[in-house]
């Protein structure tokens, strides 16, 4: 049951945010949502009931339901995008060392990663949302998905009790970009775009089924983090493995995300809006920290776009307070928290 199943008005909405994963292309995903909410002068927290982001997007969706403010979230990226994904090293040496090291580790540093979520979430327990949160893993021990979920429902009653840092952590364990996430409990995460990248059809799910809300009343405004023209070339179409080579990982994230928003519209009776941009090929890449002030750009001017039809859509109406069916346990301290995170993070 849900919070608020007693809700009878056959006139409620009910509005998902979906945020894509993409890496610092989150770039684009939070400049998006600053600008409509400078555009509207809205919180883009009061006027959704159920938030979900996969990757750099959960990482955006918890520090929402947090309370961070969007221009805090635009900053991380923006101001500390080069120190989580640091430029290549100058020089061919430099550059033969640090290809020879992606091969036999993980590209960046979790722990400068972990230190950065830190500083902008703080000691805050995942529990502490003020919007309903689901946030897309996968856990490496069973090979099965993980989904961390507020307390939205009675019978979710551990991943509230979470520290956030674990969770945003956990849903941005990129392979080969991010060591796998250790959790206290010994778990292992990878980053939930290895199946979830879009996670509109998550967010749906959820509302339909352990929040019961009926689905003609419920609208969808899906951020990507920008995208590239895709088709499969004949070269690839007759290849094997040395003409596929990476084509192959494209090809199933492309397939992914266009099931995912085919499904998602179609389940909903088309009520859901895709915002994102098309950018040439090769232009930005997940971890290339230097094209940050241009995917800024990009977001501002893709919302301005939009901006009226979404302040309609989804910005007219404040949500329904969210009220936990459990609540944080106030003697779980900041500073346990801080240590927790901390020791899994090293």
């Amino acid at each position: 049951m849900s919070d608020d199943s007693e809700e009878t008005n056959s006139r409620r909405r009910y509005r998902i945010l979906s945020l894509d994963g993409g890496g610092v292309k989150g770039a684009f995903t939070a400049s998006v949502l600053h600008t409509l909410e400078k555009l509207s002068s809205k919180s883009i927290s009061d006027h959704f009931d159920l938030i979900t982001g996969t990757s750099t997007g959960g990482i955006i969706a918890v520090a929402i339901g947090l309370g961070v403010p969007l221009s805090e979230i635009v900053d991380l990226y923006v101001k500390r995008g080069p120190v989580i994904f640091p430029p290549p090293a100058a020089g061919i040496r430099g550059k033969i060392a640090e290809i020879w090291r992606h091969v036999m580790q993980p590209k960046h540093s979790q722990t400068v990663l972990a230190g950065e979520l830190q500083r902008v979430l703080g000691g805050q327990h995942f529990g502490a949302s003020r919007n309903r949160l689901v946030i897309p893993a996968f856990n490496a021990l069973n090979g099965d998905i993980q989904l961390f979920k507020t307390a939205h429902c009675p019978a979710y009653r551990m991943d509230y009790q979470l520290p956030a840092t674990t969770v945003a952590l956990a849903t941005s364990a990129a392979p080969t970009y991010f060591n796998a996430y250790t959790d206290h409990d010994g778990r292992a995460f990878i980053d939930g775009g290895v199946w979830a990248n879009c996670p509109a059809m998550v967010g749906l799910i959820e509302a339909m089924t352990a929040l019961r809300w009926p689905i003609d009343q419920i609208d969808i405004l899906s951020i990507g983090t920008t995208c590239e023209p895709f088709d499969v070339n004949r070269r690839r179409r007759n290849g094997g493995l040395l003409r596929w080579n990476r084509g192959v990982i494209d090809l199933l994230q492309e397939a992914q995300v266009r099931g995912t928003l085919g499904l998602a519209s179609a389940m909903t009776g088309h009520r859901l809006v895709r915002v994102d941009a098309v950018a040439r090929s090769g232009r930005f890449s997940l971890d290339d920290a230097c094209e940050v002030s241009d995917l800024k750009g990009l977001g501002e001017n893709s919302a301005r776009q939009v901006a009226e039809n979404i302040a309609l859509t989804f910005l007219s109406d404040r949500s329904m307070p969210f009220v936990p069916c459990h609540t944080v346990d106030p003697t779980h301290s900041a500073s346990d928290l801080k240590e927790y995170t901390s020791h899994n993070a090293a």
